[in-house]
């Protein structure tokens, strides 16, 4: 079973994926439950953390593998990892909002992919206490848009009451965008985009 490899970019999409695995090998309660068993042995209660620690450590890295490498009890292995990544540090915070507005969107690829990353990286700025509203997010948005799309988002602001794009409409208007263009083919790219602009005004 292969998982993405964590990192201080994509913990919080680990975390999810983990937790999920987790409760699928019955593991969970040593992490998240809040006692021992009456019918486990503290021998038993033992072996049991050593295997949960184990079988995360199989989905890090090496750096990572050193930091939790002596942990032998779950839910402390756990806690280092929150501590280590889901932290509200100002360096953590800092890289999370550089990887946010580094991400771009590679054209011809599947928008719902973009639209993915885009909100699972969100979602670590919101864990680390960094929250923007709707308008300033469909911002961000249009940003990771390539030139190619140039046409797409300077309709969407002409067409936006003072120049904000609710972050949904945007979503909706760009599936709706790559879906006619998968349709039409790109001989008929520019003459949407024209289309677009007409009916907008």
């Amino acid at each position: 079973m292969k998982m993405v490899s964590l990192s201080g970019a994509n913990y919080h999409f680990w975390k999810g994926k983990m937790k999920d695995l987790l409760f699928v090998k019955n593991l969970h309660l040593l992490v998240f439950g809040t006692q021992k068993a009456d019918s486990m042995f503290d021998e038993e209660w033992g072996f049991e953390h050593g295997r949960v620690c184990g079988f995360i450590r199989h989905f890090v890295d090496e750096p990572i593998y050193n930091l939790i490498s002596h942990d032998t009890h779950a839910r402390t292995l756990w806690q280092t990892l929150e501590s280590l990544y889901a932290s509200k540090s100002g360096n953590n915070k800092l890289y999370l909002l550089k990887n946010f507005v580094e991400l771009k969107y590679k054209d011809e690829a599947p928008f719902t992919e973009h639209l993915s990353e885009f909100q699972g990286r969100c979602d670590q700025l919101s864990t680390a206490g960094i929250n923007f509203d709707d308008d300033m997010l469909g911002l961000f948005l249009l940003i990771t848009l390539p030139d190619s799309w140039e046409t797409f988002w300077v309709s969407m602001i002409s067409a936006a009451p003072n120049g904000i794009v609710p972050l949904q409409m945007e979503k909706t208007s760009a599936l709706n965008k790559q879906m006619r263009r998968k349709v039409q083919g790109p001989s008929s790219q520019s003459e949407v985009l024209v289309t677009e602009n007409r009916g907008r005004s």
